[in-house]
């Protein structure tokens, strides 16, 4: 297994934590501003969990010509997100398409257990992360995952939190390695983090890998 990243050199690495608040740019949990696949296992559309505006300064490493926009999307009521998804942006970053899924069990969550699609919106503010969501070694790792899903859902940019670092980050267009941009958790906040709706995804964080030469997005979950 790699070592996991951690030391003071993260604290350098701006990442944010991105909760339920109205921002200076329109980032937003849930809502319908891309166009998404339809889920093959289930049938329903996928779900925007989050959508970032790139005309914010903060994000400009993610910044490319022909995105204005960054979907982070997945279906979350069936096993589609349990391996690996390479999914191509295009036109602004308004239309999302399925490059590959790697899913091999047919497993739907009970109906009554659904979330909703699409999630219902509401905006999210991106908040400098603290040094204690930093791992600075081993040690520090628990403390950051407990804060991880009880204070805020979503970490974008900076420090990734791994249980284990992934093998495979190569684009599946260029080959070259993807950027690490955000990992998704499910809600454990009291009271909860996103008011709009319960989200709950089971116990596992949803990474989120980035090429911006060819407009790639890559998904991957590992289990808490």
């Amino acid at each position: 297994m790699k070592q996991r990243p951690y030391g003071e050199h993260w604290r350098s690495i701006k990442g944010y934590r991105v909760i339920e608040e109205i921002d200076e740019y329109k980032h937003n949990f849930g809502g319908q501003d891309c166009e998404v696949p339809v889920c093959k296992l289930c049938g329903k559309k996928m779900h925007q969990i989050f959508c970032f505006d790139l005309k914010d300064p903060r994000l400009s490493e993610l910044k490319t010509d022909g995105m204005s926009m960054l979907p982070l999307v997945s279906c979350l009521n069936c096993a589609m997100v349990w391996e690996p998804q390479y999914f191509q942006l295009s036109n602004e970053g308004r239309t999302i398409q399925v490059l590959s899924q790697d899913n091999t069990e047919d497993w739907t969550q009970n109906e009554e257990d659904q979330l909703p699609v699409p999630l219902p919106e509401t905006n999210v503010k991106l908040i400098e992360m603290k040094d204690k969501d930093v791992p600075i070694n081993e040690e520090s790792y628990d403390a950051a995952f407990d804060l991880f899903g009880s204070e805020y859902v979503c970490r974008l940019l900076g420090a990734p939190l791994y249980e284990e670092v992934p093998n495979n980050l190569e684009c599946p267009r260029c080959k070259r390695e993807m950027m690490y941009i955000a990992t998704i958790t499910q809600d454990l906040g009291d009271p909860d983090l996103i008011s709009v709706v319960e989200f709950q995804i089971g116990e596992m964080n949803i990474y989120y890998y980035y090429c911006k030469k060819c407009l790639v997005i890559k998904t991957e979950i590992q289990s808490t």
